[in-house]
C-alpha cells in the first residue's frame, strides 16, 4: 500500500534511485503556506475519487502529522524511502500515533529537485498529476475502504529538493468482496440467514442434511462477540456462562469457532459471512460438514475501525 513518485519526467529514475541520499541534510525546511497547501492536496485527491465513483476523504490531523514529520525526516536524514533509516515503516509511524491497528494505512511520495521554494499550490496540483499517472499511486488515491487523508510537504533550500508525503486511512473492504461490488452492510438476522446459506451449501457437498438456525444458539454467539462488536484477537468462548440453562438437555454437544478479521470494513456484509465460513471450511471443514448436527448459531460484530469477529456454534439435537 505504499508507493513513491517524483516529477513524470523522473519516474524512472525515483524507482532506480528510491534511497538516494541527499548530499547535505536539511537545515531550513519551508513549508509554504502549510495549511492552504493541504486543503489543495485534499481537494485534489477528492475530485479523483469522485470522478471515479468513490466517497471522497476527511482530513486527518493526525495523518497531517505524520506526513509531515516523514517529510521534514526525509530531508533532514537525507533519504527517499517509506522506510526511515531506523526501519519506521507508515505503519509504525501511524500506530506510535495512535492509529487503530484494525485499520488499512497507505503512503505516497514525491519529490522534485530544483522547484520553487517554498512550494505553492501550483506545486502541490503537479505533484498529485504526476501521482495519477503512476499506476501504483493511483491505486493508493482511489483505494476503496479509506476515510481520511492527511498531507505533508517540506522544501530544503541547501539542497533545492521538495518532497511530498501523502498518507491515507481507513477501515479497508470486505474480504472476498467482488470487484465493484457494493458493500452493503446487513442486519444481525441477515447474517443468520447468509451463514445458513453458506454452511447449508458445504454440507450438501458433502451429501449431509442441512441445519436450522436455532434462537438460543444465535442469542448465544452474540453474547460471545467482543464488547466492541469487533476485536483483533479471537474471543474467550465461555460456551458455559453464554448457552441456556437447558442446553445440556437439549443439545447432544455444542462445538464452537471463532475468527477475527482486520482492515476488513466498517460494517458486517454478506461476503464477510461468507469469507467467515470459507476461512473455517479450509481449516475446520469436517466439524462444518458433521453427520450428528443439525442447527447453528451465527453472530458477526464489527467495531467500525476494520476489526471483525464472527462466532459459530454447531449442535446436534437429543
Amino acid at each position: 500500500m505504499t508507493s513513491t513518485a517524483t516529477l513524470p519526467r523522473l519516474a524512472l529514475a525515483a524507482a532506480l534511485l528510491a534511497a538516494t541520499a541527499l548530499t547535505a541534510a536539511a537545515q531550513d525546511v519551508r513549508t509554504g503556506d502549510l495549511s492552504a497547501l493541504r486543503e489543495e492536496a485534499l481537494a485534489e485527491v477528492n475530485a479523483a475519487r469522485e470522478a471515479n465513483g468513490l466517497a471522497t476523504l476527511a482530513a486527518g490531523p493526525t495523518l497531517d502529522e505524520i506526513a509531515q514529520g516523514h517529510a521534514e525526516d526525509m530531508l533532514a536524514r537525507g533519504y527517499f524511502a517509506h522506510v526511515s533509516p531506523d526501519g519506521e515503516s507508515v505503519a509504525d509511524r501511524f500506530h506510535e500515533a495512535g492509529g487503530a491497528r484494525s485499520e488499512i494505512v497507505a503512503e505516497n511520495l514525491a519529490r522534485c529537485d530544483g522547484c520553487d521554494i517554498p512550494p505553492d499550490v501550483a506545486r502541490v496540483e503537479a505533484f498529485q498529476e504526476g501521482l495519477m499517472e503512476s499506476p501504483e499511486h493511483r491505486d493508493n488515491i482511489l483505494r476503496g475502504g479509506l476515510s481520511r487523508f492527511g498531507y505533508g510537504i517540506a522544501a530544503d533550500p541547501a539542497s533545492g529538493r521538495t518532497v511530498a508525503v501523502q498518507t491515507f486511512a481507513g477501515p479497508g473492504t470486505p474480504r472476498g468482496l467482488d470487484a465493484g461490488a457494493s458493500a452493503e452492510p446487513i442486519g444481525p438476522d441477515a447474517r443468520v440467514a447468509a451463514a445458513r446459506e453458506a454452511l447449508n451449501a458445504l454440507r450438501a457437498e458433502a451429501g449431509v442434511a442441512s441445519l436450522d438456525a436455532d434462537e438460543a444458539l444465535v442469542a448465544a454467539a452474540r453474547d460471545l462477540l467482543p464488547q466492541t462488536g469487533g476485536s483483533l484477537e479471537p474471543p474467550a468462548l465461555d460456551l458455559a456462562g453464554a448457552l441456556p440453562a437447558d442446553a445440556a438437555r437439549r443439545f447432544a454437544g455444542v462445538r464452537a469457532l471463532a475468527a477475527t478479521c482486520s482492515g476488513c470494513g466498517a460494517e458486517p456484509t454478506r461476503a464477510d459471512v461468507e469469507s467467515f465460513v470459507a476461512q473455517w471450511e479450509e481449516a475446520r471443514g469436517e466439524t462444518l460438514t458433521g453427520a450428528d448436527l443439525d442447527r447453528f448459531g451465527f453472530a458477526l460484530g464489527a467495531d467500525g475501525a476494520g476489526a471483525k469477529t464472527a462466532v459459530l456454534l454447531l449442535a446436534g439435537t437429543r
